[in-house]
């Protein structure tokens, strides 16, 4: 990921108009019904939020409802918006708007499938979870630029020179030829290392809590607007 931002930052891309953040995976696991074992304080695991009678699935799979979390928006979104942020040198968007259902999880109350768009400064980025679906399985991300294409996922990046807006009719396949590419080779050791070394040493990580915050602030953004069925701005 260094290596991808100081490319885009030498002006590999150039422009950057677009970023497209996905994570796909087919989740069909039942929420669980069994009582879990040993003691449980529910009291003490609700929290401040509403009280409610002892319920399972709630403690199984608390991500999955609105009192204990930002549901899968938040929860994968605050790690892909952070990179895209971060690449594309942007702190927090101007606004947000998302779309989105429950088409697996039933009997939960946050959508397992949705479209979030966040509007920057100079650029848009969309983020797309489907978790109904397994098509290119796992997490990526899109940077679309005005001089080539970036993409990021497990594997490394990847770079694809745009081909010029008359250098082919619309309706023929552009060239993929990739230009650039870096392959994973720590798959997030080097950060973990950097949290752990810094517990010791009482440093700042190269993850600040004002980047954290930024990095959440469109996701909460997205669960509002999803939720109130309108514009969010900032």
């Amino acid at each position: 990921i260094h290596n991808a931002r100081k490319l885009i930052g030498d002006g590999a891309l150039g422009k950057i108009s677009l970023a497209k953040a996905m994570w796909n995976w087919h989740f069909d696991v039942p929420l669980r019904d069994d009582p879990p074992s040993g003691k449980l304080d529910w009291e003490r695991f609700q929290g401040p939020a509403p009280h409610r009678p002892l319920d399972p699935k709630r403690f199984w799979w608390w991500r999955g409802f609105w009192d204990y979390s930002g549901g899968n928006m938040t929860d994968q979104g605050t790690h892909l918006m952070d990179v895209v942020q971060w690449l594309t040198g942007n702190s927090s968007p101007k606004s947000a708007i998302c779309g989105g259902c429950i088409a697996n999880a039933k009997r939960g109350e946050v959508p397992d499938v949705f479209t979030a768009v966040f509007e920057y400064q100079d650029m848009m980025a969309t983020w797309t979870l489907n978790y109904a679906s397994a098509y290119e399985f796992d997490w990526s991300i899109t940077l679309q630029g005005e001089q080539a294409t970036m993409f990021i996922d497990r594997r490394g990046y990847r770079v694809v020179k745009d081909p010029g807006g008359s250098a082919q009719p619309w309706t023929a396949s552009p060239p993929k030829d990739i230009v650039a590419e870096m392959p994973d080779k720590d798959s997030g050791e080097l950060h973990q290392q950097n949290f752990l070394d810094c517990i010791k040493s009482r440093k700042e990580p190269n993850c600040t809590v004002e980047t954290a915050a930024a990095a959440v602030a469109g996701p909460h953004m997205a669960n509002l607007a999803y939720r109130q069925g309108r514009k969010i701005t900032a």
